[in-house]
């Protein structure tokens, strides 16, 4: 059943067990939204949990630019599109939604964390917001199903705690804008102090493990450390040793 709605705006409201909801929270039949004139912010939660809520594209031509705290997260959202005008989402706008698949044309200049943690179905980002420079603390934190993001790394000057934590299908090397260098991506991983390369130690494990699921071999059932080494044992020489160069300080903790 589909039901179209005018979003107002209004603010989150306070229930007997004293849990607030946004506007449209947990109704799942909602499928179009409407916005109404003057508004300009998505309020926290407005349509949290509306599984029903598969598009935004309400929001193209709309006077809204900011995105509230958990406004669409655990939604229906597939694909995000018509975005270009929102200058703002606040954490985790998009948290959870587990049909998203692609994400293109953010004109984002402000982001919260935790964005788009579990959003386990989404295998990419395309179109890195020029104006952002910051990819936020938890961004795609267990976004398993990712693989690259496409992004001009030389705007980004750090990269948030737990950015790309469980992200276990995706590559150093893919972070880059499409058909860059590799080896000129790990050089500028490189000049990046500890606390940021952190952040990617998880997909330096991925990689390497990957390369050994692809040599026929099976993960052994280890700790971490061990299962690294034996996985960096299969890999081209040269290519070990750029990796190792680019985690060192961070290999013994993964």
């Amino acid at each position: 059943m589909s039901k179209a709605v005018v979003y107002t705006g209004a603010e989150p409201t306070e229930d007997e067990h004293g849990n607030w909801l946004g506007e449209w929270q947990d109704d799942e039949e909602v499928t179009d939204v409407a916005v109404a004139d003057g508004v300009t912010e998505i309020k926290e939660q407005a349509f949290f949990t509306c599984k029903g809520l598969t598009n935004l594209t309400f929001l193209k031509g709309s006077a809204i630019t900011t995105i509230g705290v958990m406004a669409f997260a655990g939604s229906g959202i597939i694909t995000l599109l018509g975005m270009e005008d929102v200058a703002e989402m606040c954490n985790g706008a998009f948290f959870r939604c587990e049909d998203l698949h692609s994400i293109e044309g953010l004109g984002c200049e402000e982001m919260g964390d935790a964005c788009f943690a579990y959003c386990t179905l989404l295998k990419s980002m395309k179109g890195w917001p020029a104006s952002m420079t910051v990819i936020p603390a938890g961004c795609f934190c267990e976004c398993t199903g990712m693989a690259t993001v496409d992004c001009d790394l030389s705007r980004v000057t750090s990269i948030g705690v737990d950015a790309f934590r469980g992200c276990t299908s995706l590559l150093p090397p893919s972070l880059s804008a499409r058909g860059a260098d590799p080896a000129a991506v790990l050089a500028y991983l490189k000049r990046k102090s500890k606390d940021e390369r952190m952040a990617l130690r998880y997909a330096i494990y991925a990689s390497v493990l990957v390369a050994r699921k692809q040599e026929g071999r099976r993960v052994a059932e280890r700790r971490r450390a061990s299962a690294l080494a034996s996985a960096m044992a299969l890999l081209p020489k040269e290519m070990a040793r750029e990796i190792l160069e680019f985690a060192h300080g961070v290999v013994a903790q993964i």
